[in-house]
């Protein structure tokens, strides 16, 4: 077995010495993932959004130097997803839950003598519920604590930027190109739930005014997006893209 391809840099896989070992540790920076498993439209798996935080750490970390300190805790795979609520395979936990399970790595982690906590999220329905707990964790362990953004270009339509939110083109390019094994390609469907001429402030997302929605009530295959122009060419340009952003990040978190 060869997961994960960073385990010099992942926690779970040091012995308990090697642990008290590391040093610097006030300095080092310990990632938590937090990804989803939930329903990804008929052409992807359901573990798309914990199994891409695992992709982007696999393309960003050999980009660091051998002496970076940057180190992964264990992956928060199923969190919130009751907005995927009706279709098989979604995997839901309460804010509550994911809260709470935050708070358990963090306090964990700094009883290990780190000091800097950041979480690589995945998917969207958990932003609020992390920004707020890492507010938590820090004040009460006295943690430097952030959400870790990586923002890169990924060549998109306009339309597809507004209105592809959910197994879209850009997540099924992503999965295509490093899980072929995992997709049906043929199945990819599109669905708009806007469009362009809208001159409407409220929308579902990346809007002036949003409102809760559940995936169901505006998309019946569980796409929204167009996935049917997804490629493989496209998800390996962006996943090196998205590698590369992320490890330059973390290069300036940690030098």
């Amino acid at each position: 077995m060869t997961w994960p391809s960073y385990r010099n840099r992942y926690l779970p896989a040091f012995c308990q010495a090697g642990i008290e070992a590391i040093p610097n540790k006030a300095s080092a920076l310990v990632i938590v993932p937090t990804g989803a498993i939930e329903q990804h439209g008929p052409q992807l798996p359901v573990g798309v959004d914990a199994l891409l935080g695992q992709i982007y750490l696999d393309l960003a970390l050999p980009r660091l130097a051998a002496e970076d300190p940057v180190y992964v805790a264990p992956p928060i795979q199923a969190a919130k997803s009751n907005e995927h609520d009706g279709f098989p395979g979604t995997l839901i936990l309460h804010r509550d839950s994911l809260r709470q399970l935050i708070l358990a790595a963090g306090r964990q982690i700094a009883e290990w003598g780190f000091r800097r906590v950041a979480v690589l999220n995945t998917h969207g329905g958990n932003i609020s519920v992390v920004k707020s707990t890492l507010r938590e964790l820090g004040l009460e362990q006295g943690l430097k604590v952030e959400v870790l953004s990586f923002p890169y270009e990924a060549d998109l339509p306009e339309r597809e930027k507004l209105y592809g939110i959910h197994a879209n083109e850009m997540e099924s390019s992503l999965m295509y190109a490093t899980t072929p094994d995992m997709v049906d390609i043929a199945a990819a469907t599109c669905c708009w739930i806007g469009s362009l001429d809208d001159p409407k402030i409220l929308k579902p997302e990346f809007a002036p005014a949003t409102y809760a929605w559940k995936t169901l009530d505006v998309s019946s295959s569980g796409v929204a997006g167009d996935a049917t122009v997804a490629t493989a060419e496209k998800g390996r340009l962006w996943a090196d893209r998205a590698g590369e952003a992320l490890a330059q990040r973390l290069k300036e978190r940690v030098r």
